[in-house]
């Protein structure tokens, strides 16, 4: 089955997103659920070995960014590199693409704080080719429960990356301070939110008795280089070469 198509790829060039509503299959679901267990566990024991409750933009207890250990979870490189992605990075990278970064967000039931209007792009702070984020909901995501919000190009005022200001309490960049609302995505777990790493999105608290996840996945047309070293920053796993799959796992 094809899940993603033309009129998808023509959504995501005129306004910088599109949402494809339960895409993932049961098998990848059961592996995304049981991840998080997995890596707040080793977001927890960092804390503890460094003596905080605080590291970077997790809070224990409240929210967790927890990045780049999708091997230390079971399974999880089978979504990571499987067929969804690749049919996601050829309607909207090409024929090349780079695992660049994964994080698991997690917000803690009655506990979970926002998250600012930023775009992804706003946090590497160098000049860079735009790269996609896929953004799968791993529970429901309702507007009680803090799901994310995204800002349609049509919708905002910025051409291209803006700068960002970071919030010195909760490590948060912000990058819009307009007053337009942006939609929300209420989905069905299951479901992927795909959207530049220009495009403005936010996330509300977590008012509901449970946690709220999600599972994040960025993929570049080739590797973000750092201009202060030299060499790619992050991952820069291949995974689409000249139109063939060349990391499945």
């Amino acid at each position: 089955m094809q899940y993603v198509n033309a009129e998808h790829a023509a959504q995501f060039e005129s306004e910088g997103y599109f949402i494809l509503e339960s895409v993932i299959n049961a098998s990848l679901m059961e592996t995304l659920e049981s991840s998080s267990d997995v890596l707040i566990q080793l977001m927890h024991d960092e804390m503890d070995r460094l003596g905080t409750d605080h590291i970077h933009i997790s809070h224990r207890g409240k929210r967790y960014h927890i990045a780049k250990q999708f091997r230390q979870a079971p399974g999880l490189d089978q979504y990571v590199f499987g067929q969804l992605m690749e049919e996601i990075c050829r309607q909207t990278l090409g024929n090349n693409a780079y695992l660049f970064y994964d994080q698991y967000v997690v917000k803690a039931a009655e506990q979970g704080i926002s998250f600012s209007w930023h775009q992804d792009s706003g946090y590497l702070g160098f000049p860079h080719d735009p790269y996609i984020t896929c953004w799968a909901a791993v529970d429901d995501m309702t507007v009680e429960n803090g799901t994310a919000w995204i800002l349609p190009y049509s919708h905002s005022e910025a051409n291209g990356l803006v700068e960002h200001v970071r919030d010195p309490i909760t490590g948060d960049k912000a990058g819009y301070f307009g007053e337009e609302t942006g939609i929300p995505v209420v989905v069905p777990k299951g479901s992927v939110a795909v959207f530049s790493s220009l495009t403005f999105h936010r996330s509300g608290p977590n008012r509901t008795e449970k946690m709220r996840r999600a599972y994040v996945t960025q993929y570049s047309s080739r590797p973000v280089i750092d201009p202060s070293t030299n060499a790619p920053i992050h991952l820069a796993i291949p995974f689409i070469s000249d139109g063939e799959v060349i990391t499945t796992q």
